[in-house]
């Protein structure tokens, strides 16, 4: 990699970071290249090449004559459609990323028992994930199944799975979802790991999902930055 390459990458590293941090807020104009100039140091000519790479990565996008703005980082839940949080980024445009913070074999708690329709302290897979979008964090997810639903799961990797595939390999199919959303605010370790102010907006969205024959497959609490979901749903009379 030559000097001027080296540069791009720190140009866009910097950008990826400020995205990261809130330093730039979905939807926000970028300084311009002047300005980045001038903080870096770097050339007119490789700050527009390092804005042209982020670009490229999918985290900025140009606006003729009004310079450079952070992409719309929002996953949108598509009206009456049961998809995964992969299947929602990629649909998007994102690049979908997990970050497992917890995976194990447990009894289930009285009220989880009660959503799965399993015998109290009855063996199940706790799983929580830190879910991400081109870097950005999105939702801390808890799931919980059944251990007779996914024998094969204590061990699969989920680092950046799409679980709904995983379920597919092994002949389970999701159909339909019973799902609620909240507002709330976050708490000091939910807003760490979102990269939030103590006590920042989020929605807290809970479901149980039901396979072909009814059978409730996993009972889930997904912990969404405020201004990174939307839901949409069809509502008729």
């Amino acid at each position: 990699m030559t000097a001027e390459d080296s540069a791009v990458e720190r140009i866009k590293k910097r950008i990826r970071e400020g995205i990261i941090s809130g330093r730039f807020p979905s939807g926000s104009r970028l300084p311009s290249e002047r300005q980045f100039a001038l903080e870096t140091g770097h050339s007119r000519m490789t700050v527009r090449a390092g804005f042209q790479a982020a670009s490229d990565d999918g985290l900025i996008a140009p606006s003729p004559q009004r310079g450079w703005y952070v992409r719309d980082l929002v996953l949108r839940e598509p009206p009456s459609r049961l998809q995964s949080f992969t299947e929602m980024a990629h649909e998007l445009g994102f690049h979908p990323s997990s970050e497992i913070l917890d995976h194990r074999e447990r009894p289930a708690t009285l009220d989880e028992a009660h959503r799965l329709h399993v015998a109290p302290t009855a063996p199940v897979v706790a799983i929580r994930r830190l879910r991400g979008m081109d870097g950005r964090p999105v939702t801390v997810e808890d799931l919980v199944i059944p251990l007779a639903v996914a024998p094969w799961l204590p061990s699969a990797d989920l680092t950046d799975a799409s679980l709904y595939e995983l379920f597919s390999a092994h002949d389970l199919e999701f159909s339909y979802s019973r799902y609620t959303v909240q507002a709330q605010n976050a708490d000091a370790p939910l807003a760490a790991l979102l990269n939030l102010a103590p006590n920042g907006a989020i929605l807290v969205a809970t479901e149980i999902a039901f396979g072909q024959d009814t059978t409730p497959l996993l009972s889930g609490t997904n912990h969404y930055r405020g201004d990174a979901y939307q839901f949409t749903a069809d509502l008729t009379r």
